[in-house]
């Protein structure tokens, strides 16, 4: 007979699922992004685009998670990105990531809306940022309906206490 072997725990394998929407000129910079969340143990779904009409057109198409932008592009940059995506009512974290902007733009562009910078050959922290920015967007969206929820019975009471009145008076 021979002994048993003892269990050895693996790690896992499930991945989170991630709809990302990438803006960005380079196809090898997209991927680097793609890769380092997916070592962070994300699965990126994802979708780049460099153009105003390309990511207008993926946001009516698909729902994502999280946009991450370069900040300058041929016909494109992170603040046009921005006010389009903030245009469009639709609340993503937003995360700038970029090859070399000063410590100011990077300030202005968070002031603007922006959710979090990063240097290209900085993303260390880039799985936490976003994981960050996933729980503040799912907050702000629980705030969002529980205000609309108030204000829906709100409604209701009003239109209750109309009733009321029109009846006994």
């Amino acid at each position: 007979m021979s002994e048993a072997q003892p269990s050895v725990e693996r790690p896992s394998t499930t991945r989170t699922p991630l709809r990302v929407l990438v803006v960005e000129d380079s196809e090898f910079d997209a991927r680097i992004l793609v890769n380092v969340l997916r070592q962070g143990g994300y699965e990126p779904k994802w979708q780049r685009v460099e153009t105003a009409e390309q990511m207008t057109k993926a946001l009516q198409e698909k729902e994502w998670e999280v946009v991450l932008a370069d900040y300058n592009l041929p016909d494109f940059s992170a603040p046009e990105a921005l006010k389009l995506l903030q245009e469009s009512g639709i609340d993503l974290p937003f995360i700038i990531i970029s090859g070399g902007i000063g410590e100011d733009i990077a300030v202005a562009a968070m002031k603007a809306g922006a959710h979090d910078y990063f240097m290209k050959g900085q993303l260390a922290r880039l799985v936490a940022a976003v994981e960050r920015e996933l729980r503040e967007a799912a907050t702000r969206a629980a705030r969002r309906k529980a205000e609309d929820s108030v204000r829906e019975s709100e409604v209701r009471y009003r239109l209750l206490g109309r009733r009321l009145q029109t009846r006994f008076c």
